[in-house]
């Protein structure tokens, strides 16, 4: 229609033209012109005004319907494309779970309603069981500090000395944090029953290799690891706390040996390790470079690439994510990640976990595969043990910790920030890993992912009974 207007509002151009030049010729407006006939000037001058109305009434009604035309092909363009949407959220993104994402929206409303009754009624019952003489012997407590006369806490820190001891490495103490606060913050029985006694770290055994064959003032540690994984904290861990004093002494003392990724991109699979090379680390030989990778609990990680996608793409939306299963074609839901200089294809977002990880555990070269949640842990024995495989040393006697950041480094980019203590309270147990999930999610994830990277990194499965809990949106 659009292409339609313009064909017949071209025809008028030449024709309004020509009209103006005809009214201004005097050859025209004197009536010269050959006739059998006595001419008449008075007759002849209302015959071409009469003409010219006529032709600036035709003209005028071709321009109205060529400005209609317009107007309708934009009212047709404007509805096949809401037309489009329509049939595509309702072919991929399933139109049909927004009830669901409601009501487990009420679910959410209800749960906490009754986690807020147990409390009250076992307050209640402890203010029943209560003796009167050993209370007037108690101290009184004050309920808006949450401290009694003494500047107790009523165990509000039990089992959490080593929480403490971590915040203070990142310069926080328990002083300065207020009691409710303090009362999120997980025991450090949590950490270990949700992770572990210790931190699991991979590929220990090839730092000789590395150490042996590069020369230290030309090798430097360099960061690894998909969208979403920690990257930046490994980063910035390694850059406050290890270095490689050969490489100072050769280079200056700002060429302390820790990069903040790999010559080949920390986002690029290890396939491309040899395709692709970042501006900056052109005449970096790639083996000079000992890859540290960040891996991060597949569930957790899900959620993160819901709300920062970066270079994936995947049929999902804010409803329905990361909507790793199409019950429409009964089928994982593909995902498809472009790089730098490529576009790399997956069966579905645990399948890319998968890929990404199982490469760099087939690399032929030495490598070091950490757990993002052990950085937040176990930071001072991680980072150290990374920097020592690495042939480097502390930087300093005592160990610092990387408190505020996007993504916990200064790195890191990003608006949604999360400091140290906000990531303490959320990974210190699997309690709201499964937050926006659908129970498809859930199921399928645990028939996609990689069970020997699960079990090599200790990383549970989620099921139902975990989904009823704490997987209501």
């Amino acid at each position: 229609l659009i292409l339609v207007s313009i064909l017949q509002i071209l025809p008028l151009i030449p024709t309004s033209f020509m009209l103006s030049r005809r009214g201004t010729s005097s050859t025209f407006s004197s009536g010269s012109h050959f006739s059998i006939f006595p001419s008449n000037p008075v007759s002849n001058g209302r015959h071409r005004s009469r003409r010219r109305r006529l032709l600036r009434r035709r003209q005028r009604a071709q321009y109205f319907r060529v400005v209609m035309m317009a107007l309708i092909a934009t009212v047709l363009c404007f509805g096949l494309i809401d037309l489009y949407y329509l049939v595509t959220v309702t072919k991929h993104h399933k139109l049909s779970e927004i009830k669901p994402a409601f009501q487990r929206q009420g679910e959410k409303v209800k749960q906490v309603w009754r986690e807020e009754k147990a409390e009250l009624k076992e307050e209640i019952k402890h203010l029943l069981l209560r003796n009167p003489r050993e209370e007037s012997e108690k101290p009184t407590f004050d309920s808006r500090t949450g401290e009694d006369e003494d500047g107790g806490d009523f165990d509000v820190d039990q089992d959490k000395d080593e929480i403490y001891k971590i915040l203070q490495q990142a310069g926080i103490s328990k002083e300065e944090m207020d009691i409710a606060t303090r009362r999120k913050l997980p025991t450090w029985t949590m950490v270990q029953e949700t992770y572990g006694p210790e931190p699991v770290v991979y590929g220990l055994e090839r730092c000789s290799e590395f150490t042996s064959n590069v020369e230290p003032s030309v090798s430097f540690l360099g960061i690894a690891g998909p969208f979403n994984s920690g990257t930046n904290l490994l980063a910035e861990l390694l850059i406050q706390n290890c270095q490689i004093r050969e490489r100072m002494e050769v280079f200056g003392e700002k060429q302390k040996g820790m990069r903040w990724q790999v010559p080949w991109g920390k986002h690029t699979p290890v396939q491309y390790r040899e395709d692709h090379v970042t501006k900056t680390d052109k005449d970096v030989p790639l083996e000079n470079s000992f890859p540290m990778i960040t891996i991060r609990d597949p569930y957790r990680w899900m959620r993160s690439m819901c709300k920062h996608v970066y270079g994936a793409r995947w049929y999902h939306n804010k409803t329905t994510c990361p909507h790793v299963w199409s019950d429409e074609m009964d089928e994982p839901t593909e995902v498809y990640v472009k790089y730098a200089a490529t576009i790399v294809k997956h069966e579905s977002l645990p399948g890319f976990w998968n890929d990404w990880y199982n490469e760099y555990m087939e690399a032929d070269f030495p490598r070091v595969i950490v757990r993002f949640e052990d950085l937040l842990f176990y930071a001072q024995n991680v980072t150290e043990t990374l920097c020592k495989c690495g042939g480097g040393e502390p930087r300093r006697s005592n160990f610092t910790h990387v408190f505020a950041s996007a993504k916990l480094g200064t790195l890191a980019h990003g608006s949604n920030k999360t400091n140290l203590l906000d990531a303490l309270i959320q990974f210190g147990s699997n309690k709201g890993r499964l937050n926006g999930m659908a129970a498809t999610d859930v199921t399928h994830s645990r028939e996609l992912l990689d069970p020997f990277l699960m079990k090599k990194f200790r990383y549970k499965y989620a099921d139902m009974k975990e989904f009823r809990e704490t997987g209501v949106n």
